[in-house]
Order: C-alpha cells, then sequence, then structure tokens
C-alpha cells in the first residue's frame, strides 16, 4: 500500500491542500499569520534539506504537508474574499449571460464595470444577478451590451426553510453576492464596448449556434434536449423533461460535463489515433486533441462542469503521451489539484465531488466488474463494458447522490445501456448539424435521425419512469455519510490490498453507520414538532408526530411546485410517512389532529390559524401559537393572549408591542418549534 501511495504523490499534497481548504471555510484566518507561517515553514524545510538525514525524512515531509494546507487556508481566503459593495448611485454593468425567460422577467448575470456618485466614478468588480420586467428591451440584450441603472442592488436571502437549498451560498460560491430587479423604465443600453471576456465570446458563440439550431425544424422538446447535450445550454429545458431524465438515471447526460468532453475524446482518439506511431504525430496529435477539447469547452459557455473536465482530460492525454511512468491516478489527483488552486470553490461544488468519484469508479472499479464474465461476440461484449462503466460510476457515486439529492435510480443499469450509445450518436449529429447547417437538404436529413433517436430516448425514459420502484427515496445525515465512505473507502482498500486490516475497517464502520442509523430512527419515534414554512404565496403549516405527519394549507398545494417541495425535504429528511393533506377550513380529527373552522389542537398545543382572507374577529383568543397576516396595529386592536405569533405577512415591521413578539417568516424564515 505504501508503494501505491508513493507512487501518487499528487494525491498527498491534493489531500493537504483540501484539508486546508476545508479549515478556512470553517475558521477565519489572518492572510498577514498565514504567509508568515508559510515563510517560517519554507525556512525550516530548506534548513532541513540542507542537513538532510534520513532521521529527518518524516519531518520533512510533514513540513511540506504544512506548507500545502497553509497554501489552500489562503487561497480559500484570498479566493473569497467579499467585493466592496456600491450603492445610491449609478452603475455600468455588462451582461453576462445569455438572458433566460421566466414567468414573471428575463433573469441574467451583470458585471459590474463602474459606478457613478455625484461627480466620482469609482471601478467595481462584482457580479449580481438581475430580473428585468418582461419587455422586448430587455428579450433582445446580448451578451457583452452594457446597460446604466440606479437601483441598488441587494444581497441575496434564503427562505430558511428546512433541509432547503441553500441558493445564497451556492451563488456566493461563484462569486455572486447580491441581485437586483429592474423595471423597464430604469434602465438603458448603452453603446459603450466592454473589455475582452473569454466568457462573453464564448456566450455569444454558443448564443449563435442555438439560433442554427433554432433555425431548423426541429421539435421543442428536442431542440431543448440537443441543446443540452451538445452545448450544454440547459436554461431551456423543460422541468417535465428534467423529471424524465432524473427518474430513470439519466440526467447526467443532459449536463455537460465527463460523458461528454470523454466522448469528444473518444471521438478525436479514434480519428487522430494514427498519429501516436511517430514522435512528432504524438505531439501533434496532443495538440490537436488538447485544442478540440477546449474548443468544445468553449461552444458549450466555458462551465465550470466543462472546464473541470476538459482540464481532467487535458492532464490524462498530455500524461498518456509522456515517454516516462505514467500513472492515471497520479495524473486525476495533479488535475484535481490544479483545479482547487485556481478555484477552491470547486471542492465544495456536487459536480465536482461527483465527477471525480465517476471517473475514480471507471478506472478502479469497471476493469475487475469486465472480467466477471468473458463473451466471446464483440457486440454483446460491447454491452458487457457499457454496462460495467455504467453500475461502476453508480456505485462510486452514490454516497453524493443519495446525500444531495435523497433518491436513488433504481434503473439507471437499463436507462443508460440506451442514452450513453444515444448520447455518442446525437453529439456528433449535432455538431454536424451546426457545421453543415448551410449545405442544401443535408440538415433535413440530419434533423430526422436527431428526432427520430431522441423521441425513441424520451419515450423510453418515460417507460422506465412508469416501472414499480423507478426511484427509491434515500437519505443520508451527515454522520450517516461519514461511516458510509468509510465503508466504501475500506473496501475499495482491501480490494487493492486483501488486507484484513481494511476489511474490519469495513465492519467498522458499517457497525457504527447502523448504530447511528437506529438512534436516528429511535428519536423520531418521539419527535413532536411544529413548521410554518416561509412560503408568501400562502400559509403551510407541517405538523410532526413521530413518523405521523400533517399539511395544513389554505389552498390545495400542486404536486410538483415550491410547496411541495418545500413538504418533500422535510418528509425525505426526518424520514416519516407519506403526509396527510388538510385544508385549514375543513373539519378533521384523529388521536393526533383535530381542526374545525382554523382552530387547530395538536399535541397539546392549541394553534389559531387565521388566512389572508379570514381576519380575526375583536374578541378574546386563547391560543398557544396564533398564525396569520398580522402587525402590531393587529396586536393591539385584537386581545391576543397566545404564547407566540406569528406573522405570514410578505413584508415585516421594524416596530412591534412589548408584549408580543412577532415572529416574521420573511424576515427571519420558517418558524419552528420542537416539544
Amino acid at each position: 500500500m505504501d508503494k501505491t501511495v508513493q507512487k501518487i504523490p499528487f494525491l498527498r499534497i491534493s489531500a493537504a491542500l483540501i484539508a486546508g481548504i476545508l479549515l478556512g471555510s470553517v475558521f477565519h484566518f489572518d492572510p498577514i499569520l498565514l504567509l508568515g507561517v508559510l515563510v517560517l515553514a519554507l525556512g525550516i524545510l530548506s534548513w532541513i534539506n540542507y542537513r538532510y538525514r534520513f532521521q529527518l525524512a518524516i519531518s520533512f515531509g510533514a513540513g511540506v504537508h504544512v506548507i500545502f494546507v497553509v497554501i489552500g487556508m489562503l487561497v480559500y481566503g484570498m479566493y473569497n474574499r467579499e467585493p466592496v459593495f456600491q450603492n445610491d448611485g449609478k452603475f455600468s454593468a455588462t451582461v453576462l449571460e445569455i438572458v433566460q425567460e421566466k414567468p414573471n422577467s428575463y433573469g441574467s448575470v451583470l458585471k459590474l464595470n463602474a459606478f457613478f456618485r455625484n461627480d466620482s466614478v469609482l471601478p467595481v468588480h462584482e457580479k449580481i444577478m438581475v430580473w428585468f420586467a418582461k419587455t422586448d428591451k430587455a428579450k433582445n440584450l446580448e451578451p457583452g451590451e452594457t446597460i446604466l441603472f440606479s437601483e441598488s442592488p441587494q444581497r441575496i436571502k434564503n427562505r430558511n426553510n428546512p433541509y432547503e437549498f441553500d441558493y445564497k451560498t451556492y451563488l456566493e460560491r461563484k462569486k455572486i453576492y447580491r441581485q437586483v430587479y429592474l423595471p423597464a423604465d430604469s434602465w438603458i443600453k448603452t453603446d459603450l464596448q466592454p473589455t475582452f471576456s473569454f466568457s462573453i465570446v464564448a456566450e455569444k458563440i454558443r448564443m449563435y449556434l442555438l439560433g442554427i439550431y433554432r433555425q431548423q425544424n426541429l421539435g421543442e422538446k428536442e431542440l431543448e434536449v440537443l441543446s443540452a447535450l451538445t452545448l450544454g445550454y440547459k436554461r431551456g429545458l423543460d422541468p417535465e423533461t428534467k423529471r424524465i431524465f432524473a427518474s430513470a438515471g439519466a440526467m447526467h447526460v443532459l449536463a455537460v460535463s465527463g460523458l461528454h468532453v470523454g466522448i469528444v475524446f473518444l471521438v478525436l482518439s479514434f480519428v487522430f489515433g494514427i498519429l501516436k506511431k511517430q514522435k512528432t504525430g504524438r505531439f501533434i496529435f496532443v495538440l490537436l486533441v488538447v485544442m478540440a477539447l477546449w474548443g468544445f469547452a468553449f461552444i458549450t459557455g466555458l462551465s465550470p462542469s466543462v472546464k473541470r473536465a476538459a482540464t481532467m482530460f487535458t492532464f490524462v492525454v498530455v500524461g498518456q503521451n509522456l515517454k516516462r511512468q505514467y500513472n492515471i491516478y497520479n495524473t486525476l489527483a495533479a488535475s484535481a489539484f490544479f483545479l482547487l488552486l485556481v478555484n477552491p470553490n470547486n471542492l465544495f461544488e456536487a459536480g465536482f465531488q461527483l465527477s471525480y468519484a465517476a471517473v475514480f469508479g471507471i478506472i478502479f472499479l469497471q476493469p475487475r466488474f469486465e472480467k466477471i464474465i468473458r463473451f466471446e461476440s464483440k457486440i454483446i461484449r460491447w454491452f458487457w463494458s457499457l454496462l460495467t462503466v455504467s453500475v461502476a460510476a453508480q456505485i462510486a457515486t452514490f454516497p453524493f447522490s443519495v446525500f444531495y439529492f435523497g433518491q436513488f435510480p433504481s434503473y439507471f443499469w437499463i436507462s443508460n445501456l440506451l442514452v450513453i450509445p444515444a448520447a455518442f450518436l446525437l453529439i456528433p449529429l449535432g455538431m454536424a448539424l451546426l457545421v453543415f447547417s448551410w449545405v442544401p437538404f443535408l440538415p433535413f436529413f440530419i434533423v430526422g435521425v436527431i428526432e427520430f433517436v431522441l423521441w425513441f430516448v424520451i419515450h423510453f425514459l418515460e417507460m422506465i419512469e412508469n416501472m414499480p420502484l423507478s426511484v427509491i427515496e434515500l437519505s443520508f445525515s451527515g454522520w450517516e455519510l461519514a461511516f458510509v465512505f468509510g465503508i466504501f473507502i475500506s473496501i475499495f482498500l482491501f480490494i487493492e490490498t486483501r488486507s484484513k486490516l481494511y476489511f474490519k475497517g469495513a465492519l467498522i464502520c458499517f457497525f457504527l453507520f447502523v448504530t447511528v442509523s437506529l438512534i436516528f430512527k429511535t428519536t423520531g419515534l418521539f419527535r413532536k414538532e411544529l413548521i410554518v414554512y416561509n412560503y408568501p404565496e400562502q400559509t403551510v403549516v407541517h405538523l410532526v408526530s413521530g413518523k405521523r405527519n400533517y399539511i395544513v394549507s389554505e389552498e390545495i398545494i400542486q404536486e410538483r411546485g415550491i410547496a411541495a417541495n418545500l413538504v418533500k425535504n422535510t418528509v425525505r429528511k426526518l424520514r416519516l410517512d407519506p403526509p396527510v393533506y388538510l385544508l385549514s377550513g375543513q373539519t378533521y380529527s384523529d388521536s393526533i389532529v383535530y381542526l374545525k373552522n382554523d382552530l387547530l389542537l395538536f399535541n397539546n398545543r392549541v394553534i389559531w390559524l387565521s388566512g389572508e382572507k379570514r381576519w380575526v374577529p375583536d374578541q378574546r383568543i386563547l391560543a398557544d401559537i396564533i398564525i396569520g397576516p398580522y402587525t402590531r396595529n393587529d396586536v393591539k386592536r385584537i386581545h391576543f393572549q397566545g404564547n407566540t405569533i406569528v406573522s405570514t405577512r410578505k413584508f415585516w415591521e421594524n416596530e412591534t408591542p412589548e408584549k408580543h413578539d412577532i415572529f416574521y417568516l420573511c424576515k427571519k424564515g420558517a418558524f419552528r418549534e420542537k416539544w
């Protein structure tokens, strides 16, 4: 095992860098102090190297790791420094992304260039989210164009609902901290030329290529899927299409990343592989492949996932063609080290973790799976290889998939047998359509093949989605995820070394996993909790008693709406039974809940529900919790006798009466009370 690790030096320094990034994300360190520690460590290492002895080898190795830990902390702190926020003036900004249509607005990302106040002009370096009022002026904006506006951007905030996606942190790791809404008359487009930017040029090229696709007679759904497959443009995807692909375990096909770059790499290796037979030809091969990989990344908008994959395959192709000993694990670790050094926030991206886990699974597990059964037929052997690749990648990514998405597609191995070969066909066809769109009649035949393949793929995935238990709902807590990782790593090490120590480690981690799961399940049986979600459209109350739970709302909750997702997140994370859905105006009773005329009795709690249209009359109300659109004036007017007042108003007030502390959902997020 020690010899194996020695052959992967980048794995060790990458681990040290990752440790530093994690420390930097948890604790705040003074950069001056870190620089001092770094200089001191370098000085000590230089002294050890000058007076090198065998006894000092461990000290030297430890010092090297300390240096990379400090570098990780420094890189994280410097990369995540917040920009200086300007307000109450006029901004000049460049449009960075293709404008995306939303139900009530157009969305994009702006790069603030300058800030004007009185006679002063200050340079600004900040990216913000922007929402334009729906007008043709906003719809026709293109990446690279400059606008002027005077609205002050606001800090992005979460609704703070339980187990909801942390959108604020997600954007902050992309260095976006604020957002602004621009009415039609609050901004103007200028003729100013922005400074050169690769990302803007890439976005313009992608916009042009999307225009070529739109000129063809592709169906709407086929256009959306083809644009996602070949150009990485997922913003136009219909939610229904996303759901079908996700439920069938084929969502990775729609997210341009390692699979797509890998297909391009394999096609290029097949076409130009003959060049590798000569020394000069090998150099030309590497140059062509690297240029083509990054050209593909360029036309797909230089998204982070594609840049990661292109970087990974660049390291692989260079490493494979150097005339020296080559280790694929070291190459992968080197690419990860480089990506984290450039952008330490990659470490926290689910895509980054899934990409490297999938590649590791394919490299480590797939060859072992493929050797289990030998087939004489080349066609059967090819499908068997495809199946083992899919299974290996799914096993390696299993912990991440369950932790982040809370579900596991049961029939991924069936869907991938079709969608991966389809991707091998559709990506070259899509590129051919872009290149030969000007040739008479040829695009007609290409479009016909593309539409037939996509029609067949979508209907096949719909069939898989409708199969019994197509999606298994699963959830890991943080501790459970840690022990699952322990099980996986121990098993992988056991497979590699056949050491009983690692087998015992896997058993210990499995025992701890089961113990933690049982503790979680047992404590959940005694859980009593009330949740009022921060959902401005209507009041949604979640009552939890053990595994049984109830949803009380003013209106029927749509199956695939935002409110339904809030409920599903809580049910999945707390591992509850399917909820009972109730309307606040109806009458219902069982051994746990009594509901009648907005009065709710639940586990010795009296709860008064006052919807937006059902104001409480001027009378004395006896309740433990009062929920409704109340303000301080309402509290003065009505004789409340309640422990807690939860306000569902869309806007909160700065002042509240001394005797009553109003909990504003829109200010503090979801209200939760456990007992």
